[in-house]
C-alpha cells in the first residue's frame, strides 16, 4: 500500500538539523533510523549529547511556587466542613474500625443510611486517618499534607506536559506556575476536606500518563506498516513522548524505526526493499506491555474514584487524547476512506476504556444502595425551580460563572448555595450574553486547535478536554448535584485552563514574560490573602458575608458561630436575616427557636421549620424539650418518638426519651433505647457515655463504669466522658482517680463546670487551699457564675471566715433571691454564729421553695429538720426528715436523725429500719453504730429485770462543718 505523503521522521530530521548515526566511519547506511533521544527536539529544549537530562530546575521552580503560596495557610484551624469530615468523624479519629471506612460516606454516615450524602471516598478518609495517627488531631499536620499533595500534582502536571505535548520549557513552566498559584485552589488546598480533589487530581494525571504509555506501546510497530504516519502532523516527539526503538543488532541488515519516522519510499533504501521490524516475540512483548499500561490506567482511575467520584471522567479525557492523536484516522473513517492499520488499536483502546468506565460506574451506583442522595432547593435552587425556562437558562449560565472564577478569581466564597446566584427567569437577562460568549469561545478554541499544527494545536485540544470533561458531572446535565458553585470542583478543570493560558502567552512575543509575571503576581497575592480567610471559622464566615451578603447560608453559618461563642443577640440577628433572605430556611427557624426566651415565639419557629421540612428531626426534638418544660410530658414523649422515626441515631433524642421513660417507670423501655442505639453505633464514645450516665443514675455503678471506660478507650480525650467518670469515681470514694480524671478533662478542654467539680472534690475531702484555688480560677474566667461563688463561700465557712462567707452568699442572693444552695449555706452560717432565728427563717424559705434538684432539696429539708429538732419541735423535725428521705432515699444523715427521733419516741421498729438503711450507706458511721447499740440494749431491757436506762440516742447535725458534705 502506498503511504500518504506526510511529514515523516526523516524529513523532520533534515529540516530540524537533527543528527542520525551512521555505520563505521560515520557513513550513512542504506536506510536512516531515528536514534534514541537525539532528533527532533522542540524549540526551547537544550539537549546535550545523547538523551537530555530531566529539567530539574523546571520541576523545582514549579514545586517551590506551589509550596510558597500556601505557607501562610498552614496555621489555619479546622473550619466549616473540616469539623464534620475530620474533627468529629469517628472513621478519622480511629474510634471506628478500619472496615467502617469502606462502609461509610465521607462524613462518617453509613452508605445504607437514607440521609447519607452518598459521597464515597474511603481512600481520602484513610489518608486523614493516617495523618491523625501520625501527627495527631492538630490542623498543622493536615494542612502540611495537603500542601505537599498539591505540590506533587504540580510536578505531575509538568511531567505530563513534557511527556504528552513536548511543549517548550517556557510554556510548560508557565502552565505549572499558573496552576500552582491559582487562587481558586485555596478551597481544595487550604480547606482540608479539599484533599479529596487533590488526591483525585493526582490519580487523574497518573492515569493519563499511564494511558499515554499504552498508546506509545501500540504505536511501536514494525516499519513495514505502510500506512503509518504522524496523524498530528507535528512529528513523533511533539505528538507524544514516543518510544524510540533501539538500534538493530549487528546481525540485522535492516533497521528498526519509530512508526512516526518511517522512511519514504525510495529514501535510503532500494525500491521494493522493506525495512524489516522486530521479530514476533518482540511484537508480543510490546502488545503485553501496552495492555499492562492500559490496565494500569484503569486501576489508577479506580483508585482516583475512591478518592473522589469525578475522577472517573479521566477515562473520557483519555479517550479524547487518543482521538486527538489519531484524528486523521477518525477523519478517514468519517470520510469513508479506506481504514488505516492504526485504527484497530485505537478502537481496541476506546472499547477498553468504555468497559472500564462502565464497570467503575456500575460499582459506584451500586454503592448508593438504591437510594440517591437527597438534595433540596436550598442546595441547588436552579434544579428545583418549576419553570423549565428558568431552569435551562440558569443551568446554562452556571458554567460561565465557573469560567469567570478561573479567569478572574476575586469573588471567592466557601459556599454558593441558596440565593448566591439569582435565577435567570428571562431570555433578555444580560447574563445570557455571558453564557453565549462562553460557548462561542469554546467552539473557536476547538476550531483553532484542529487547524493549528504542532504541539500548540494538541495543547489547545488537550486543554479543552481537561477543562470541559471533568466539569461535566457538576453541570446537572446527567444528575442533580448538591451545590450551585463549588470552587474545589474546579481543581481538575483548572489544569486545562492553565494549559490554554500558557499556550496563549507563548504567542504574545515580547509581552509574554511581563504578562506572565503580572499574572503570577496577582494570583499569588490573591492566594496568600485568601489563605487568611481560612484561618478560623470567624474569618471564613466574615469573608463569606463580605463576598455574598445576600446569601442566607452565610448569615446562618455566622449565626451558628455566634451562638457557639455565646453572643446570643448577634446570633439571633443573623438567623433572622437568613430567614428574611430565605423564608423556608428550616434550620435557621429551628436554631432561632432555641435562642428565644418566649415559648410561644420559639414554638412558632419550630413549627415553621417542620412546615418547610416535615422530616426535620431536630425540630421535633426541640419542640419536645419545650413541651417538657411546660410539663406536657405526654406530648414530649410523642414528639421525641417522632424525632427518632426520622433519625433513629439522634443521640440527644434517645437520651431525652430514655429519661422520660425512666421517670414514668418504664425502665426497660428506657434501657432498650440506649441498647438499640449502642447496637447501631457500637464505636461511638458519646453513645457509651450516655448509656453509662443512664446506668449511673439508676444506681448500677459497676455497669456504668464499664461503659465509661469503653467510651474513654474509644476516645481517651473525650471531655464529657472524663468528667462523668470522675463524678462516678467520686461517688465510689476513689478520690485520687477522680482528681486525675478531672485534670485530664480540663487539659482537653477547660470548662467551668469541670473546674468547679474538681473544686468540690477538694472541698469535700478537706483540701481547702486547693478548693479555694480551683474556685478562684473559675470565677476569674466566669465572674458571674453563682454556683462557684457559693462554693467559695463554703470554703470561707469551713475556714471560719464567716464575714467573707456571708458577703459572698449575700452577693449571690442579691442576684438570685431564691437560690437554694446559697440560702442553705447562709442558714448554716447563721446557725454557727448563733443567729438561730434567722437561720430557721432562711431554712424554712429554702426548703419550701425548692423543687429541683431532688438531692439538694433533700439536704434543705434535712437542715430544716435539724433546726426544728434543736428547738425541740420533734413532730416538725420528723416531717422534714421524712420529706428528705422520700426525695433522696440514700441520704444517710436524714435516716440517722429520723431513726433517732423514732427511737426517742419509742417506735423501735421504725427506728431500726432507718438505722439499717443508714448502715447500708455508711457502715462505719460511729454515731450510727452507737445509736444501734443503744437500741439493742433498750430492746434487751424489755426482756430482763430493770436496770438503769441507757443514754438517749444522739442526732447528726448538718450545721457542724466536720459533717458538712
Amino acid at each position: 500500500m502506498t503511504p500518504e505523503r506526510g511529514i515523516s521522521g526523516a524529513s523532520m530530521l533534515g529540516s530540524r538539523g537533527g543528527r542520525t548515526e551512521g555505520g563505521a566511519g560515520g557513513s550513512l547506511p542504506s536506510c536512516q533510523c531515528a536514534s534514541r533521544g537525539r532528533h527532533n527536539r522542540p524549540p526551547g529544549w537544550r539537549g546535550a549529547e545523547g538523551e537530555s537530562p530531566p529539567p530539574t530546575w523546571l520541576y523545582l521552580t514549579v514545586w517551590m511556587a506551589a509550596v510558597l503560596v500556601y505557607l501562610n495557610g498552614l496555621t489555619g484551624d479546622f473550619v466549616h466542613d473540616d469539623v464534620s469530615a475530620i474533627k468529629t468523624n469517628p472513621d478519622v479519629l480511629g474510634t471506628n474500625p478500619v472496615s467502617h471506612v469502606f462502609l461509610n460516606d465521607y462524613w462518617g454516615k453509613p452508605m445504607s443510611d437514607p440521609s447519607s450524602h452518598k459521597s464515597y471516598r474511603p481512600l481520602t478518609i484513610l489518608t486523614f486517618r493516617w495523618t491523625h495517627s501520625m501527627l495527631g488531631l492538630r490542623p498543622l499536620g493536615f494542612h502540611l499534607v495537603n500542601v505537599l499533595l498539591h505540590s506533587c500534582v504540580c510536578l505531575l502536571l509538568t511531567r505530563l506536559l513534557l511527556s504528552l505535548l513536548h511543549l517548550p520549557q517556557g510554556t510548560v513552566l508557565s502552565a505549572g506556575l499558573i496552576f500552582a498559584t491559582h487562587p481558586v485552589h485555596t478551597e481544595a488546598v487550604t480547606g482540608l476536606v479539599g484533599r479529596a480533589d487533590v488526591l483525585a487530581c493526582l490519580c487523574f494525571l497518573a492515569t493519563l500518563l499511564s494511558y499515554h504509555r499504552a498508546i506509545e506501546r501500540d504505536r511501536e510497530e514494525p516499519a513495514n506498516d505502510t500506512n503509518s504516519e504522524d496523524e498530528t502532523g507535528i512529528g513523533p516527539e511533539v505528538a507524544c513522548e514516543g518510544r524510540r526503538t533501539a538500534a538493530p543488532s549487528e546481525s540485522c541488515q535492516t533497521c528498526t524505526i519509530s512508526p512516526f519516522g518511517a522512511p519514504r519510499r525510495g529514501e535510503g533504501m532500494g525500491v521494493g526493499k522493506e525495512c524489516v521490524g522486530e521479530d514476533r516475540g518482540e511484537e508480543e512483548g510490546r502488545g503485553w506491555a501496552g495492555w499492562a499500561w492500559l490496565r494500569g490506567a484503569g486501576v489508577l482511575a479506580g483508585v482516583g474514584t475512591l478518592c473522589k467520584e469525578h475522577c472517573l471522567t479521566v477515562l473520557a479525557v483519555c479517550a479524547a487524547w487518543d482521538i486527538i492523536l489519531h484524528r486523521k484516522h477518525v477523519w478517514r473513517l468519517l470520510l469513508r476512506r479506506p481504514a488505516t492499520k492504526g485504527l484497530k488499536p485505537l478502537v481496541r483502546r476506546l472499547f477498553s476504556l468504555a468497559i472500564m468506565g462502565s464497570g467503575l460506574l456500575a460499582v459506584r451506583l451500586w454503592l448508593q444502595r438504591g437510594s440517591p442522595p437527597v438534595f433540596s432547593d436550598q442546595d441547588n435552587p436552579a434544579s428545583f425551580t418549576p419553570s423549565l425556562l428558568t431552569r435551562t437558562l440558569t443551568l446554562w449560565y452556571l458554567p460561565a460563572m465557573n469560567a469567570w472564577l478561573l479567569l478572574c478569581p476575586f469573588t471567592l466564597s466557601h459556599d454558593w448555595q441558596m440565593g448566591s446566584i439569582p435565577l435567570i427567569t428571562s431570555p433578555v437577562d444580560p447574563r445570557n450574553l455571558a453564557s453565549l460568549s462562553l460557548y462561542i469561545a469554546i467552539l473557536l478554541l476547538l476550531r483553532a486547535g484542529c487547524l493549528t499544527k504542532g504541539s500548540e494545536g494538541c495543547g489547545v485540544l488537550l486543554g479543552l478536554a481537561l477543562l470541559i470533561l471533568p466539569f461535566l458531572p457538576a453541570t446537572n446535565l446527567f444528575f442533580t448535584v448538591g451545590f450551585v458553585v463549588a470552587e474545589r470542583v474546579l481543581y481538575i478543570p483548572s489544569l486545562g485552563y492553565a494549559i490554554l493560558v500558557s499556550v496563549g502567552l507563548s504567542r504574545m512575543g515580547r509581552l509574554r514574560a511581563p504578562g506572565l509575571l503580572l499574572l503570577l503576581l496577582v494570583f499569588s497575592c490573591r492566594t496568600l490573602h485568601r489563605n487568611t480567610d481560612w484561618h478560623s471559622r470567624q474569618s471564613l464566615f466574615l469573608a463569606g458575608l463580605r463576598t455574598l451578603p445576600h446569601n442566607a447560608k452565610m448569615h446562618y453559618n455566622y449565626a451558628n458561630l455566634q451562638r457557639d461563642l455565646g453572643n446570643t443577640d448577634l446570633a439571633t440577628h443573623h438567623y433572622q436575616e437568613a430567614i428574611r433572605l430565605w423564608p423556608g430556611h428550616s434550620s435557621a427557624h429551628n436554631n432561632l427557636g432555641t435562642l428565644l426566651s418566649d415559648p410561644a415565639q420559639a414554638e412558632a419557629h419550630f413549627r415553621l421549620a417542620l412546615q418547610a421540612h416535615p422530616r426535620h428531626a431536630h425540630a421535633y426534638y426541640n419542640l419536645a424539650n419545650l413541651r417538657k418544660k411546660q410539663g406536657r410530658l405526654g406530648e414530649a414523649v410523642a414528639l421525641l418518638e417522632e424525632s427518632l422515626r426520622h433519625d433513629a441515631t439522634n443521640r440527644d433524642a434517645v437520651s431525652a426519651l430514655a429519661v422520660l421513660y425512666g421517670d414514668d417507670g418504664r425502665m426497660t423501655d428506657a434501657e432498650n433505647l440506649h441498647l438499640t442505639l449502642l447496637a447501631a453505633r457500637p464505636a461511638d464514645p458519646i453513645v457509651h457515655n450516655n448509656y453509662a450516665t443512664f446506668l449511673h443514675k439508676v444506681g448500677r455503678r459497676e455497669a456504668a463504669l464499664v461503659h465509661y471506660e469503653a467510651a474513654l478507650s474509644l476516645d481517651p480525650s473525650h471531655p464529657v466522658a472524663l468528667a462523668n467518670t470522675a463524678a462516678l469515681m467520686t461517688s465510689l470514694h476513689h478520690n485520687t482517680q477522680a482528681e486525675r480524671l478531672y485534670k485530664r478533662a480540663l487539659e482537653v478542654s477547660w470548662e467551668a463546670e469541670v473546674g468547679e467539680s474538681l473544686g468540690r472534690l477538694y472541698l469535700n475531702t478537706g483540701r481547702l487551699e486547693d478548693a479555694e484555688a480551683a474556685f478562684t480560677r473559675v470565677l476569674s474566667l466566669h465572674p458571674h457564675r453563682l454556683s462557684s461563688t457559693v462554693c467559695l463561700a463554703r470554703v470561707r465557712l469551713q475556714q471560719r471566715s464567716y464575714s467573707e462567707s456571708e458577703e459572698l452568699l449575700q452577693e449571690v442572693l442579691a442576684q438570685d433571691p431564691s437560690h437554694p444552695e446559697a440560702l442553705l449555706h447562709l442558714s448554716l452560717l447563721y446557725t454557727l454564729t448563733n443567729h438561730t432565728h434567722t437561720a430557721l427563717t432562711l431554712a424554712h424559705r429554702a426548703a419550701h421553695n425548692c423543687s429541683t434538684p431532688p438531692t439538694l432539696c433533700a439536704r434543705l429539708h434535712t437542715h430544716y429538720g435539724d433546726l426544728l429538732n434543736d428547738r425541740h419541735n420533734t413532730e416538725g423535725a420528723a416531717q422534714s426528715y421524712q420529706l428528705a428521705v422520700e426525695l433522696e432515699p440514700t441520704l444517710t444523715h436524714a435516716h440517722v436523725n429520723l431513726g433517732a427521733l423514732y427511737h426517742t419516741m419509742g417506735d423501735y421498729g421504725r427506728a431500726w429500719r432507718h438505722y439499717l438503711t443508714a448502715h447500708g450507706q455508711e457502715p462505719a458511721n460511729t454515731l450510727l453504730l452507737e445509736n444501734m447499740e443503744k437500741l439493742r440494749r433498750v430492746q434487751h431491757l424489755h426482756l430482763q429485770p430493770p436496770e438503769p436506762p441507757p443514754l438517749p440516742p444522739r442526732c447528726l447535725h448538718l450545721a457542724s462543718p466536720a459533717h458538712h458534705p
